[in-house]
C-alpha cells in the first residue's frame, strides 16, 4: 500500500523546513554575530561584532563566564559606553569584560556578579558606576498593580540559546553583521563587551555636537520631572549593603564610581531642586560601605566622586552654527567618551596621580572627606559659572518647561 500524496507532501515539506533551519542555524553559527560559537573569526568577515538589541545581559553574562575576567565592570551605559576594559590603567589587572547593561541598575549588577559567583569566578577587582538617578523615588505613587502583573523572569538559557541560533532575527544580525565588517559608524560591541558608540559620530558630523546635547537636555528634563525631591529610595541602599557584602566576603577589591556628569546635567539637578539630594545620596554612599567594612573591616572598598564642575566636566557645547566643532570628553551630557573614561580609570588606579592643571578630578571620598568635597565643587561651579553663564541658565528654563509641560 503507498502512501498518500498527501502525506508524502507532508513528509517532504516537513524535511525542507528542518534542512531550511538547519541551514540558517548552520549561517548563524559561523558568521557568529554574539560571539557565543567562535567556529571562524576572521577578519574582514565576522571579526567585528554588532551591538546588541536583545539577550544583552544574558549574551554578556555568557561571555564573561567564558573569559574568566579578573575583574569586571558594571553600571549602566554610562560604565558600558566609557570605561574600556583595555585602556592602559586595567592592563595589570590580567583579562577584564565590561558587563555593564543600558537602563538597568544595582539589581543587575549583583545578579550579574551572584552568577559569576555561582560559576566559580572570582574577580578580583570590580568597577561599580554608582548612579544617583537610580535612587530618587517617583514623584507620583507608582499605581497599584494586581499580583499577576510582575516583571517577567529572565528566560531559560536553554531558550535564549536556542532563539540565538534558530531564529530569524538572528539571521538578520548574522547578515548584518557580514555588512559592518568595514563600515566605521556602526554600532559594534567588543569582545570584552565595550561598546565604543562609533555610530555616534555619524550623527555629530550630520547634526553637530549642538543638537545631541540639546536632545539629551529634553530627554533628562522629562526623566527629571517625574522625579521627587522629597528623599531617597531607601530601599535602594539596602539593596546596595546586601551588594557591597556580597562583593566583600570573596575578598574583591570594590571600586565604587561617582560618574563623572557633565556640568549640564548637574545644572539640571539644581534646577530640578534634587541638589540637596546628590549631596545625601553621597553620604548615603559612604554609610553604606561602613557598614560592610563593620562586618569585613578587611575589606576593600572606595568611593571615588568624579561629579563637580571641574575642567573636564564643564567642557564648552558647540554652539548651534558650530557644525564642525567637536567635543574631546563628552557625547553629550549624559555619556562621556573613552578619553575621558580612561582618565576615570587611571585615576581609579593611581589615586595620587593626577594631570596639572585639572584640579582634584576623582576625589576619594569618605566621612572625613565630605566637606572638602563639597567645597571643591562649590568653588569649581563658580569658575563654570563664569566661563559658561548660559550653560546654568538654559538648564533652569528647560527643567521649567519640562514640569510646566512647555508652557511660559
Amino acid at each position: 500500500m503507498t502512501a498518500s500524496p498527501f502525506k508524502s507532501y507532508l513528509a517532504t515539506l516537513a524535511l525542507l523546513m528542518a534542512a531550511g533551519a538547519l541551514l540558517a542555524g548552520a549561517f548563524v553559527a559561523v558568521v557568529d554575530p554574539y560571539g557565543l560559537y567562535g567556529f571562524v573569526l576572521r577578519d574582514g568577515f565576522n571579526a567585528v561584532k554588532p551591538g546588541l538589541t536583545r539577550y544583552q545581559n544574558q549574551i554578556k553574562q555568557e561571555l564573561a563566564l567564558r573569559r574568566r575576567p579578573q575583574f569586571i565592570i558594571l553600571g549602566n551605559s554610562r560604565a558600558e559606553i566609557g570605561f574600556d576594559p583595555r585602556a592602559s590603567a586595567l592592563s595589570a589587572l590580567g583579562a577584564g569584560y565590561n558587563l555593564a547593561i543600558p537602563g538597568t541598575g544595582l539589581a543587575t549588577s549583583a545578579s550579574q556578579f551572584a552568577q559569576l559567583r555561582q560559576a566559580g569566578v572570582q574577580p578580583r577587582t570590580v568597577i561599580v558606576g554608582m548612579e544617583f538617578i537610580d535612587f530618587l523615588n517617583p514623584a507620583a505613587a507608582p499605581a497599584a498593580r494586581p499580583v499577576a502583573a510582575t516583571t517577567a523572569p529572565a528566560p531559560a538559557r536553554a531558550f535564549w540559546r536556542f532563539d540565538t541560533l534558530f531564529s530569524l532575527a538572528s539571521v538578520k544580525d548574522a547578515v548584518h553583521t557580514l555588512r559592518i565588517q568595514h563600515d566605521a559608524q556602526a554600532a559594534t560591541l567588543t569582545a570584552d563587551g565595550f561598546n565604543p558608540l562609533l555610530e555616534y559620530g555619524a550623527h555629530v558630523r550630520r547634526d553637530g555636537y549642538h543638537k545631541m546635547f540639546a536632545q539629551r537636555a529634553q530627554e533628562s528634563a522629562a526623566n527629571l520631572r517625574r522625579k521627587s525631591t522629597r528623599g531617597l529610595a531607601t530601599e535602594d541602599f539596602h539593596a546596595l549593603r546586601a551588594f557591597l557584602l556580597a562583593m566583600a566576603a570573596t575578598q574583591a577589591d570594590i571600586k565604587l564610581v561617582i560618574y563623572p556628569y557633565h556640568a549640564q546635567m548637574l545644572a539640571m539637578f539644581e534646577a530640578a531642586g534634587l541638589w540637596p539630594l546628590f549631596d545625601e545620596w553621597k553620604a548615603g554612599l559612604i554609610l553604606a560601605m561602613g557598614a560592610v567594612k563593620a562586618q569585613y573591616p578587611d575589606a576593600r572598598i572606595s568611593l571615588t566622586d568624579f561629579s563637580g564642575y571641574g575642567v573636564y566636566n564643564c567642557e564648552r557645547i558647540p554652539a548651534a552654527n558650530e557644525r564642525d566643532s567637536a567635543t574631546r570628553w563628552y557625547w553629550e551630557a549624559g555619556h562621556f567618551k573613552k578619553a575621558l573614561g580612561d582618565i576615570v580609570l587611571q585615576r581609579l588606579m593611581s589615586p595620587t596621580t593626577g594631570a596639572p592643571g585639572d584640579g582634584q578630578f576623582g576625589m576619594p571620598l569618605d566621612g572625613a572627606s565630605l566637606a572638602q568635597n563639597r567645597a571643591r565643587i562649590a568653588q569649581e561651579r563658580g569658575a563654570c559659572a563664569a566661563a559658561q553663564p548660559a550653560l546654568f541658565a538654559t538648564q533652569l528654563l528647560a527643567t521649567q518647561d519640562s514640569h510646566s509641560g512647555g508652557r511660559r
